[in-house]
C-alpha cells in the first residue's frame, strides 16, 4: 500500500528520457519484461510514464517474481490501471527466480529494487543476461535505493559493464567512460531526489510512518547495447546537487567526462545567456560553452547555458 505507490513513478524518468531522445525501440506494443516485478511497481510506472508522453503506446508485460501472491496483486492493479487510462496493456504473470528465470527477447527490462538483494557477481550476470534479452534499441533500466551502499554498488556495477563491453550508459551520465566520479570518496554516492506528490492514502501513510517525505529519491542506470547519451556534447554536465548560494554567487555540482566539478557563476556575470544556470535543478542537464578549469566551471557574461529537463515530456 506504500512503496508499490511511492516507488511506481520512478521508472517515470528514466522511461520519458528515452522518449524524449527518440530512444525507445519502434516495436509496438512495447514488450517489456519486469525482472523481480513484486506487487507491480515497475509496471504500474510504465504505464503511468505512457499516459504523460500522451501516446498510445501499448505494453506487452511479463512480469517475474518467485512470489506468486504478489504477482496476484500486480496483475490486477495493472489491469485496472490500464483501464483506467485507456490503455492496450497485456500481463503475464511468471512465478519464476528472477535471478536465473529465461528471458525472452525484449524491447525493454525493468529492474527495481533487486540488485541490492544480490551479491556483485550476481548482480553483475544478471544484468548481461538483461542486456543480452535487448536489441540494438533497446535499454535496461535499473531503479535501486537512493543510500549510500546501494547507490555506490550500482556506480561499481556501471563501471564493471563499461569495463566488459556489455552495455553503454545512456542515463544518468553524461560521463561516457568509468570511473565513476562519486566512487573517488568513500562518503559520496550519486542519487536523485525529486518532487512528487503522493496520493492522499499513500500520504497519509507517509505521515504517520515517517517513511518518505516530499522527494522522491532514488539510484537509476539505463543501459544500451549501442552508444547514446541522453544529452550530447563535451559541454553537457548532470546537475548531481542542490543548488548553493553563497553571497554573491549560485553554485551546483555537474557531473560529465571531467568528473565532479562545481559549476559556478557570479551574480554580477548574471546575463540572459547563462541565467538557465539559475534556473536548472538537481537532476537537469546544462551545456555551457566554458571549459573546465583547474577546479570548477566559471560561468561569465558571454557563456552560453542551455537547461535540459530530460524527464520532462515534450509539450508539458
Amino acid at each position: 500500500m506504500f512503496f508499490t505507490i511511492a516507488d511506481a513513478m520512478k521508472v517515470a524518468v528514466p522511461f520519458v528520457e528515452l522518449a524524449n531522445r527518440d530512444a525507445l525501440p519502434a516495436a509496438r506494443p512495447l514488450r517489456v519484461i519486469d525482472l523481480g516485478a513484486g506487487c507491480g511497481a515497475m509496471s504500474l510506472g510504465l504505464i503511468e510514464a505512457v499516459t504523460r508522453l500522451g501516446s498510445p503506446i501499448g505494453l506487452s508485460i511479463t512480469a517475474i517474481d518467485r512470489d506468486a501472491a504478489a504477482l496476484g496483486i500486480a496483475a490486477a492493479a495493472v489491469r485496472q490501471l490500464a483501464t483506467v487510462r485507456g490503455l492496450d496493456v497485456t500481463f503475464t504473470p511468471r512465478t519464476d527466480d528472477a535471478t536465473g528465470a529465461k528471458l525472452a527477447s525484449v524491447d525493454l527490462v525493468v529492474i527495481g529494487t533487486l540488485l541490492n538483494e544480490l551479491a556483485a557477481p550476481a548482480r553483475q550476470a544478471l544484468v548481461e543476461r538483461a542486456l543480452a534479452a535487448i536489441g540494438d534499441d533497446g535499454a535496461v533500466i535499473i531503479i535501486e535505493p537512493a543510500l549510500r551502499e546501494t547507490a555506490r554498488a550500482l556506480h561499481e556495477l556501471r563501471d564493471v559493464i563499461l569495463a566488459t563491453g556489455a552495455g553503454h550508459v545512456f542515463a544518468p551520465c553524461t560521463r561516457a567512460g568509468a570511473p565513476c566520479p562519486s566512487l573517488a570518496n568513500p562518503n559520496d554516492w550519486c542519487h536523485e531526489d525529486r518532487t512528487i506528490k503522493l496520493p492522499p492514502l499513500t500520504r497519509e501513510l507517509s505521515r504517520l510512518t515517517h517513511l518518505r517525505d516530499d522527494g522522491m529519491k532514488f539510484s537509476y542506470l539505463v543501459l544500451r547495447r549501442q552508444p547514446l547519451s541522453v544529452v550530447e556534447g563535451p559541454g553537457a554536465w548532470r546537475i548531481v546537487s542542490p543548488s548553493r548560494s553563497p553571497k554573491g554567487k549560485h553554485e551546483v555540482t555537474g557531473c560529465s567526462d571531467p568528473g565532479w566539478v562545481s559549476l559556478r557563476l557570479l551574480r554580477r556575470h548574471r546575463t540572459d545567456a547563462n541565467r538557465d544556470l539559475e534556473r536548472a535543478d538537481r537532476g537537469d542537464v546544462v551545456v555551457i560553452s566554458a571549459p573546465p578549469g583547474d577546479d570548477r566551471v566559471e560561468v561569465v557574461a558571454d557563456t552560453a547555458v542551455v537547461r535540459h529537463v530530460p524527464a520532462k515530456p515534450r509539450g508539458s
